[in-house]
């Protein structure tokens, strides 16, 4: 039985409070010490390129060209799904690392690491724009190629944040729970807007 968005939208709800609660009382030290141990080896300036494709400018310059899209194709259901999962993800996760308000390993502005680390924006950000793409690509029997490098766009830009050391993992378990759970969210409004 396939999980439906309204139990990953309470699932994701539930499993960010129990990682906030791991985080706050640095119990994911060791899994953030193991996961950037063994990701270091990675290092090199390709990353700081690769990240720049969850960064908000890159986002925000996309959303806007595949909103563009989907109106032109006649979907503007999901041309506004795009853009208010976007918004909403984004002021969310801004909202949550205020509340949080922990330091980064590292302060880089070249890299858009200047405000707090948890949860991570590159990480909530990349999935609420490539991950929608990949869920509405995958749900209309696309090309798996296509929903593959997607999904891939999500994972080597949100690691690419602890390779480069401007990260946690759990600030990247933390924008991928944000992410996941307003994408469900969405997709349980669409479905009971439509029953």
């Amino acid at each position: 039985m396939k999980p439906t968005p309204r139990a990953v939208t309470i699932t994701g709800i539930i499993a960010y409070v129990i990682l906030s609660l791991f985080v706050v009382s640095e119990a994911v030290a060791p899994m953030n010490t193991f996961v950037y141990e063994l990701v270091q080896p990675l290092s090199g300036r390709v990353f700081a390129y690769l990240t720049e494709l969850g960064s908000a400018q890159v986002v925000v310059v996309l959303t806007f060209i595949a909103m563009l899209y989907w109106i032109w194709r006649g979907e503007k259901v999901e041309a506004w799904r795009l853009v208010l999962v976007g918004v909403v993800t984004l002021l969310l996760t801004q909202t949550l690392k205020i509340l949080y308000g922990i330091d980064r390993p590292l302060i880089d502005a070249s890299l858009d690491a200047t405000t707090y680390s948890f949860p991570s924006g590159h990480a909530s950000g990349s999935l609420a724009f490539y991950g929608l793409l990949a869920y509405v690509f995958y749900r209309r029997n696309s090309s798996p190629l296509l929903v593959g490098l997607l999904v891939l766009f999500v994972l080597i830009i949100s690691m690419s944040r602890v390779i480069l050391n401007v990260h946690y993992f759990s600030d990247v378990l933390g924008g991928w729970l944000v992410g996941l759970t307003v994408i469900a969210a969405s997709e349980w409004f669409l479905r009971r807007k439509s029953a």
